[in-house]
């Protein structure tokens, strides 16, 4: 009895350092995996939907049923992924901040910029009210949700990384892709009836 260890006493730290280490065997696997996902993505679009369509909604479906269906086979990865989507993830965001400008955005397109601010506002309040006082949620974990829904799970992971939320990096990539898988094929959808209303 005094070798039993309640889920209640283990700590963060120890539950991280349970997790595999990286090797190259794990980095090839891990690479393989993302790989085959994505090429499973773009052959389903091909085959299914118009050409021109984007392989990203599908691509998010197929990693969203993989995780499902194998939560052992990706918590295995679940180090060595990490480490290798941060990296990129870095890398994604320095390109795309580079290329960004909020006062080219203003000048050009200042009635969009008022929409998406007062948007994201609101998505905001909202979350944190319905999140924090009917459901209980803590508050770093309404941050990353709201950081994925508007970002997605690239910016929602940076977050939990650079706040030294480990444990929440994967929910939080997990939670920006199902986002991916359901809204955006959802939009696509929506588009051209849009368009023929205007």
């Amino acid at each position: 009895a005094r070798d039993t260890i309640s889920k209640e006493n283990i700590t963060e730290e120890e539950i991280e350092q349970t997790g595999e280490e990286i090797t190259m065997p794990s980095l090839a696997i891990s690479i393989m995996v993302a790989s085959c996902l994505a090429t499973i993505g773009k052959i389903i679009t091909k085959l299914m939907l118009p050409e021109g369509t984007s392989a990203l909604p599908l691509i998010s479906i197929v990693t969203v049923i993989g995780a499902t269906l194998l939560p052992q086979f990706f918590r295995n990865l679940r180090t060595t992924g990490t480490s290798i989507g941060i990296i990129f993830l870095q890398m994604f965001l320095a390109a795309s901040g580079a290329s960004g400008s909020i006062l080219l955005v203003m000048k050009s397109a200042p009635k969009l910029f008022i929409f998406s601010a007062l948007q994201m506002c609101i998505h905001f309040i909202t979350l944190m009210s319905v999140g924090k006082f009917i459901f209980r949620f803590r508050s770093k974990e309404l941050y990353l949700a709201s950081n994925a829904n508007v970002g997605g799970p690239t910016t929602a992971a940076a977050m939990a990384t650079a706040k030294g939320w480990k444990r929440l990096v994967l929910p939080a990539l997990l939670v920006g892709i199902l986002g991916y898988a359901t809204a955006t094929p959802i939009a696509l959808a929506l588009g051209p009836f849009l368009r023929r209303l205007y």
